[in-house]
């Protein structure tokens, strides 16, 4: 079989190549540091502008020659989970999903509404199509949700343009001055613990599945703490997992989903979870590294084996310990000092992505992502993987006043 993936995503890479299929990537510019690691494995690679949109990806395996070759075309990101359902449609291929299920992935207020069609929980919202030109206009627009508010773009990742308001006026102000945010969905703050639901589905099952609970709320990243996780042991917590588990169920029976693996942000407690956002695609960052650490199941591995048919069962694994994902802080506008070898010389270091090489000057936390690295920890239990991951973020944060520099 010869498989497109849209994103260089090693393991997927790695995993097709293995179990003996071809593979073409087509990649954007954040791919090619990725990429120089497994350019190797691939057949044919072609570059992207941009993944929103169909028609360039298109036109490149046209110009590859390869059009007519293609058996499956696997997203393997977030802005190309539409993407790839709109190819495998045109080009006549067994679709292991429907862009209408793909689209229901990636616009928040069409999963929204489908959650709230089939009963499951989710923040009550309002769709702005255009700017609301006056603070009444906003009003009217809002109806009856009540504030704290927060704002968010349609179709976006990362917490990119993420902001939580007050008040009418905050958010009136916070619209009008931001150029980016012409269309826009408003939603009522959810109180209580944040978590993510990361797992695997094929033929409409859920196959492998993992909870983690956020140290952080995504938003607060923006203010600059930075995003930490841990995943919860399944053995050590039964009954969170069958209730989670279950949530998660009916999440992505409601949008349709059939193939391939998911990231579902929840807000909440066991007895009441909120859905917030899924996602057709396996996790961010280092989720998936934590995942083949707790559960033994590499997310991206599973999700390339899921949408070429492969089995996906989990095995029976037991973890050494416990594990937490977290982006190591950056020290805004300042040339990075930090090296690789301080990093994962820090207490329980079991995998390190340098983001931010030494010399290079750090951007500003305006999303959840942004890290000088990310970096897996374990710990010998739950708290004693939250203390690692705190002290972890203490250190590179001292390591930034002595060795990074203006």
């Amino acid at each position: 079989m010869h498989a497109v993936l849209l994103g260089a995503e090693q393991e997927a890479i790695e995993e097709l190549v293995r179990i003996g299929h071809s593979v073409t990537v087509l990649y954007v510019a954040h791919d090619r540091v990725v990429l120089e690691g497994c350019r190797d494995l691939t057949t044919y690679c072609a570059f992207l502008p941009s993944f929103d949109r169909p028609e360039l990806a298109w036109a490149a395996l046209v110009h590859l020659g390869v059009a007519d070759k293609v058996d499956v075309v696997i997203p393997g990101h977030e802005f190309a989970v539409t993407t790839a359902a709109i190819l495998n449609d045109i080009l006549g291929l067994q679709k292991r999903m429907d862009p209408a299920v793909a689209l229901a992935g990636r616009d928040k207020p069409l999963q929204k509404s489908l959650w709230q069609r089939h009963q499951v929980p989710t923040a009550r919202y309002r769709v702005f199509a255009e700017k609301p030109t006056s603070e009444a206009a906003l009003r009217r627009g809002l109806g009856d949700l009540t504030p704290p508010y927060v704002v968010k773009p349609t179709a976006d990742g990362g917490s990119h343009l993420v902001y939580r308001v007050d008040t009418v006026e905050e958010l009136f102000r916070r619209l009008s001055a931001d150029t980016e945010l012409e269309t826009c969905m408003v939603e009522e703050w959810q109180s209580g613990d944040e978590w993510h639901f990361d797992g695997v589905v094929a033929d409409g099952r859920i196959e492998s599945f993992m909870v983690s609970r956020d140290a952080t709320p995504a938003i607060e990243t923006k203010t600059g703490s930075p995003f930490r996780s841990i995943a919860l042991p399944a053995k050590q917590y039964p009954e969170l997992y069958e209730e989670a588990r279950a949530f998660a169920e009916s999440c992505r029976s409601a949008l349709g989903g059939e193939c391939g693996a998911f990231h579902l942000e929840v807000f909440g407690e066991p007895g009441r979870f909120v859905a917030g956002e899924l996602g057709w695609r396996p996790a961010g960052g280092l989720i998936s590294v934590s995942a083949l650490h707790s559960i033994g199941v590499s997310l991206w591995a599973a999700h390339a084996r899921a949408h070429v048919g492969a089995d996906v069962t989990q095995p029976e694994f037991e973890p050494t310990g416990v594990f937490g994902f977290v982006c190591l802080p950056v020290k805004s506008g300042f040339r990075n000092g930090v090296t690789r070898a301080d990093l994962e010389g820090l207490p329980g270091v079991r995998h390190l992505r340098m983001k931010v090489r030494p010399g290079e000057v750090m951007k500003e936390m305006k999303t959840s992502s942004i890290a000088v690295a990310w970096a897996v920890i374990e710990g010998d239990d739950v708290e004693h993987c939250e203390r690692r991951v705190e002290d972890a973020i203490r250190r590179v944060a001292e390591m930034h006043e002595a060795k990074s520099t203006p």
